[in-house]
């Protein structure tokens, strides 16, 4: 099967889970045998030499914006149509590409099937005029949750056949390891209980709800310490937060970490606090877990479809602040307990969460949509 996708991004290291879920999907589906033709901006950095990848430059030198997507892409989709002759065309982003790759077909009679990609809706007056009308035409849509597909059905009308749930993948090297001694001495952590938070630093990430329960949880366990990893928007705002709370020096912020040292981050923790509202899939705790973290999370998007509350960890109403600093105190004071249910969400990343997995099940709803294309009735 060949297959074109035009794309935002693909960069080795995204701070985006969107990207890296493109990234990795289609790094294992080509490891799977299936070509991809990926139209990519002059500038975007992408994993080099991958076997089975055929990168088109788009002749823009900037990220690409949906708005202009859909007068730049369907030219460069039809001449990489009239050469390659790809089978199938993917939309990564509903917005971004949805809307190019039903004017490509349309325009140029391309006899194609197109599947969307999707993660979640965010609050968006424009999600009724351009979402609902893409998954609508599309002939499916993957998601990576039930949530996801609960709420574009909810929200938007659309039939829930419309939609494929495919749960997304960690890598094998997220992994149990020892704790770095040198990490440790660089964020002068000594021996001391580490809770972590990764992600970015935005708004529906509840940034502001983790310090309100990291002051309650530094009271009960004054020797522990809170590592925020990542970059984004908030992170001026939270750091004045701190300072006049009077808690820097029981919470280090780390700023942007390159991917490749992410494991290093999660093998110093003892505990993932993650109150994030709304995640479509929700990478940081499949990786947390799949390293033997024990998780406090929020119950809201599709996490609770990651972590069984009670066997992995703690699942939390963001409404009740004082059952995360309950739950989080408890696996602090507690280490057999940490050891038990981090052992329990290895077993469950390890058999639920795999890039091996996620790619096998992608590649066979796209051989399902091409075949039911390929057989469909003619047109009338």
């Amino acid at each position: 099967m060949r297959v074109c996708t035009p794309h935002c991004g693909i960069d080795p290291e995204t701070t985006s889970g969107g990207e890296t879920f493109e990234r990795e999907l289609l790094v294992w589906m080509a490891a799977r045998g299936i070509a991809f033709d990926i139209l990519l901006a002059r500038h975007k950095r992408h994993p080099e030499g991958v076997t089975n990848w055929t990168i088109h430059r788009l002749p823009i030198g900037r990220g690409l914006r949906w708005p202009v997507a859909p007068f730049l892409l369907p030219p460069a989709i039809r001449r990489i149509y009239d050469t390659a002759r790809f089978d199938l065309l993917r939309a990564h982003s509903l917005r971004y590409i949805g809307p190019a790759a039903l004017l490509a077909r349309r325009y140029y009679g391309l006899d194609v099937p197109i599947v969307a990609h999707h993660h979640h809706l965010d609050p968006s007056p424009l999600n009724g005029l351009i979402e609902r009308r893409v998954i609508r035409a599309v002939e499916r849509v993957v998601v990576g949750s039930a949530f996801a597909r609960t709420q574009a059905v909810a929200e938007l009308g659309v039939p829930a056949e419309k939609f494929a749930v495919v749960p997304y993948g960690v890598d094998a090297r997220f992994a149990p390891g020892p704790r770095s001694a040198a990490l440790s001495g660089r964020w002068g952590l000594g021996d001391a209980p580490v809770v972590l938070f990764l992600g970015g630093l935005k708004a529906r990430k509840n940034l502001f709800l983790l310090l309100d329960v990291w002051g309650e949880v530094a009271r009960a366990c004054p020797e522990a310490r809170l590592v925020i990893v990542g970059s984004g928007p908030l992170r001026q705002q939270l750091e004045q937060r701190v300072t006049a709370l009077g808690g820097a020096g029981r919470i280090v912020f780390t700023g942007y970490v390159p991917e490749r040292d992410k494991v290093d981050y999660y093998r110093l923790a003892d505990v993932l606090l993650f109150p994030s509202a709304l995640e479509g899939f929700g990478f940081t705790v499949a990786e947390a877990m799949a390293c033997g973290l024990p998780v406090v999370a929020s119950n809201r998007g599709s996490i609770p479809e990651l972590v069984v509350d009670g066997e992995g960890g703690f699942l939390v109403d963001p409404e009740r602040p004082a059952d995360f600093v309950a739950g989080t105190v408890g696996l602090l004071r507690d280490a057999l307990l940490r050891a038990k249910l981090g052992a329990a969400n290895v077993e469950r990343a390890q058999r639920r969460f795999r890039w091996e997995r996620c790619a096998a099940d992608t590649a066979a709803i796209y051989e399902e949509v091409l075949d039911a294309w390929r057989h469909r009735p003619p047109a009338r």
